[in-house]
């Protein structure tokens, strides 16, 4: 064996080393990495059984306006809306400062799926989300409101 071909398959083997490593780390994360998906993606996901009952998925979309209502203590209900299909959530815990009607947000959470059946007897899939987190998205021009107060600006 020559010079060159010592160098090929030292090269070969720490390449090979490098794939399988790389496959065990993702294989330990597998069960730790959550989807996003917007509401049509989960309605299509969900009728065709990829996203099973109790999933922990990530949901996001445009809060749906004149949707938000307070429960009792910290619990909260709300629509995510991509604008073709919405989701009913709810939350309990203290919400971002950037939350408000018609803001973008990414809720983390389980999806329950509660099959209902008409009188036809037809069976329909009815979505619950239960958030566990909830984050507002903000886009570039975001100003923080001391901010804008100091410059004159109007929040």
């Amino acid at each position: 064996m020559n010079k060159r071909q010592k160098k090929i398959i030292t090269i070969f083997s720490l390449v090979a080393v490098l794939c399988f490593s790389l496959f065990l780390i993702l294989y330990a994360l597998r069960d730790n990495v959550i989807f996003f998906y917007s509401p049509s993606e989960v309605k299509i996901k969900v009728s065709n059984d990829e996203i099973t009952n109790g999933s922990l998925i990530r949901l996001g979309g445009l809060v749906l306006e004149n949707s938000f209502q307070r429960g009792e203590g910290k619990n909260v209900s709300f629509i995510i809306t991509d604008l073709k299909s919405e989701i009913n959530i709810s939350y309990s815990g203290i919400l971002p400062d950037l939350f408000r009607e018609g803001q973008g947000v990414i809720a983390e959470g389980n999806i329950e799926i509660i099959k209902l059946k008409n009188k036809n007897n037809v069976l329909k899939k009815q979505l619950k989300f239960y958030a566990s987190n909830v984050l507002a998205k903000h886009d570039e021009n975001y100003m923080p409101p001391e901010v804008s107060e100091a410059l004159g600006l109007e929040y």
